[in-house]
């Protein structure tokens, strides 16, 4: 009640009378509750000479005797007016408050009353300004720029998005299907584009074009999970189609170790780890990968579990959970690497900087199959909605 939102607005009507040393201050104040109903009277009463209140009671609400807070919002409301520098001229405090004009103002207005506006005539338009700007803007190479999606011609990495890729599908008219847009995006394609990407998103969260590229992609994280989901409108779907979700204490634990475990990896193993940017094929252009770190002949797939029961879970008979050897065996057939390395920082990790490594070969078969059951999952849930 003593907030100046509510005390500014709800206080009119103020007087005040002195007598010698003493000083009243009367006014009115709106109940909040009922802003149309008759305002409560306030009265303060103070001595200037010593700065003391002597009083402050509230007529008409029921709690007024044990001290409401319609009075502390009058106190309050004096109380500000008293640090107000001096003005040059008498202001009036003789008002209708504010909070209760709240619902008094004109509702409707009848057709007849607009008018008629005048109208003005346009300037015969110029386009010689923006024609510069958009010559600057290629030069300065500023594709990053918001209305530089309107004016500005589609970067070749910019042309795997599937956003622009169904457009254009679209656009053509050259069929209807799932796999009407697999035939027409496998041939407007080469794997020397894809290959381009992975230097382009080398950043990966930090990269706008590696966000871009996940919409509507199912990534080796989420592989498993599709193969496995009957539901074509739950939550798996809403992800690959970008929606938000709460990054959890776990995972920025991860995402703050997985640059030391793979340094400590490094130094393990002797070996050269690279990383590594978003994986596409020309021929599985409805999927992608992101290993978290790259070598000559392995990719790398770090997890950092919390605790002890949790890290139980990333592994099944000496070898990676399915959900993570679906992950790497996508991760390897898009990397073209025959081999992974699975490694799971203790939860420890902190103090002792152990981890469990396994090695994974490549299942050229399992692949197959993973990824054919996974578009058959992207065909019934993901491309009707793109």
């Amino acid at each position: 009640s003593a907030k100046e939102s509510y005390g500014d607005n709800a206080i009119g009507y103020v007087q005040v009378k002195r007598d010698g040393d003493l000083c009243t201050v009367k006014g009115r104040i709106t109940p909040e509750h009922r802003v149309r109903k008759k305002a409560y009277s306030v009265v303060l009463v103070c001595n200037e000479s010593e700065d003391a209140i002597l009083s402050v009671k509230c007529a008409g609400c029921a709690a007024s005797q044990g001290g409401c807070k319609h009075a502390v919002a009058f106190l309050a409301w004096v109380h500000r007016r008293s640090e107000e520098p001096p003005v040059t001229s008498i202001k009036c405090y003789w008002k209708k408050s504010k909070l209760s004009s709240v619902g008094r103002t004109i509702k409707f207005i009848k057709a007849s009353e607009l008018g008629k506006k005048p109208s003005t005539e346009l300037p015969q338009g110029n386009d010689t300004f923006l024609k510069e700007f958009v010559a600057e803007c290629k030069a300065s190479q500023l594709s990053k720029m918001q209305i530089g999606n309107y004016l500005l011609p589609v970067l070749e990495t910019q042309k795997l998005s599937l956003h622009y890729l169904i457009g254009k599908f679209k656009e053509n008219g050259v069929g209807t299907s799932a796999t009407d847009f697999y035939r027409y995006v496998s041939s407007q394609l080469s794997d020397e584009t894809c290959h381009n990407i992975s230097k382009e998103t080398m950043d990966q969260a930090d990269s706008p074009l590696w966000h871009e590229l996940r919409y509507g992609r199912i990534t080796a994280s989420k592989v498993h999970a599709a193969i496995q989901c009957n539901t074509l409108e739950g939550c798996l779907a809403e992800s690959i189609l970008g929606a938000k979700f709460k990054v959890t204490k776990a995972m920025k634990r991860g995402q703050l170790l997985e640059g030391k475990v793979i340094k400590k990896l490094q130094n393990k193993i002797n070996k050269s780890l690279k990383p590594c940017g978003f994986l596409l094929s020309a021929q599985n252009l409805f999927f992608g990968a992101s290993p978290d770190a790259i070598s000559d002949d392995f990719i790398v797939e770090v997890k950092c579990p919390m605790s002890e029961s949790t890290m139980t879970k990333y592994f099944k008979d000496d070898v990676p959970a399915d959900k993570h050897l679906a992950q790497m065996q996508l991760q390897m057939h898009f990397a073209q690497k025959s081999k992974g390395l699975f490694c799971v920082a203790h939860p420890d990790f902190e103090k002792t900087e152990q981890t469990t490594e396994i090695w994974v070969d490549y299942d050229k078969d399992y692949c197959t199959d993973l990824i054919c059951r996974g578009f058959d999952f992207w065909s019934k849930a993901i491309f009707p909605r793109l």
